[in-house]
């Protein structure tokens, strides 16, 4: 097998650009680093692989796994280039763009301008976890590497959608619940059959035009600190809400 060992091959200068969200935009592609995301992720969604790319010292270790896709290999100095973190596993597989889709479950998460990757991403595998599709609305880019690495291979599995407002889904028939904190106490509360949580900024809150549009208010109830970080928050409500409010007819 050719092994790269020039910066200037054009697809290790294809797969950096991607780093940034204007060639993203472009080229609709997005790369997965690491070796267990990577493996999850090619495995939940093959169709999406455009190729695989590893050092010399993961291939070695590793690149059987990664047979039946297309398989790039490079020196380890100029994977380096293409790894977006300090200590790399020596693999990234790249993957097409999922177009939005329209929530299907019962179940999803609206996101309100939240911006902090780290937020995003885990609440987009906690949306996995316990079954919710999610919604974004100006949030930070999802396929950016950090909103990657936090979702893990939930960025290939969670159904996503963009440009979707909350009348949509009123529309549709989901019963709107924002997280507040002087809403009432999640835990006693009870849900309809179809119902979406809205999540809002880290700084500022959900907007009040969706808090208007709100069928209800919810609050997960804290003691002794002013507020919980976004994903927290969302990943207590998304359990709260599946497994132990209950089923009422709105």
């Amino acid at each position: 097998m050719e092994i790269i060992s020039s910066l200037d091959n054009n697809l290790v200068k294809h797969t950096v650009k991607l780093k940034q969200k204007k060639y993203r935009d472009e080229y609709g592609e997005f790369f997965v680093e690491g070796y267990k995301n990577v493996l999850d992720s090619c495995e939940a969604s093959p169709q999406s692989v455009r190729f695989v790319v590893l050092c010399e010292t993961a291939y070695g270790k590793c690149g059987e796994k990664f047979a039946e896709y297309k398989t790039v290999v490079t020196t380890d100095r100029v994977f380096g280039k293409i790894a977006d973190t300090e200590s790399s596993q020596g693999i990234v597989s790249v993957h097409t763009v999922f177009p939005s889709a329209f929530p299907e479950s019962a179940r999803c998460v609206f996101l309100d301008r939240v911006r902090d990757p780290g937020n995003v991403g885990t609440i987009l595998r906690t949306a996995v976890a316990s079954g919710y599709d999610v919604v974004l609305d100006n949030c930070a880019d999802v396929y950016s590497p950090k909103v990657v690495r936090s979702a893990m291979s939930a960025i290939v599995k969670c159904r996503i959608g963009r440009d979707i407002s909350i009348a949509e889904l009123k529309r549709a028939g989901y019963e709107i619940i924002v997280a507040d904190m002087h809403g009432e106490n999640v835990f006693s509360s009870t849900r309809g059959d179809k119902y979406c949580i809205v999540i809002g900024n880290e700084a500022s809150g959900v907007d009040e035009s969706i808090v208007a549009a709100a069928d209800r208010l919810l609050a997960v109830p804290q003691e002794g600190i002013e507020s919980l970080n976004a994903g927290v928050a969302a990943g207590v409500m998304m359990f709260a809400l599946r497994y132990a409010a209950k089923p009422s007819k709105r």
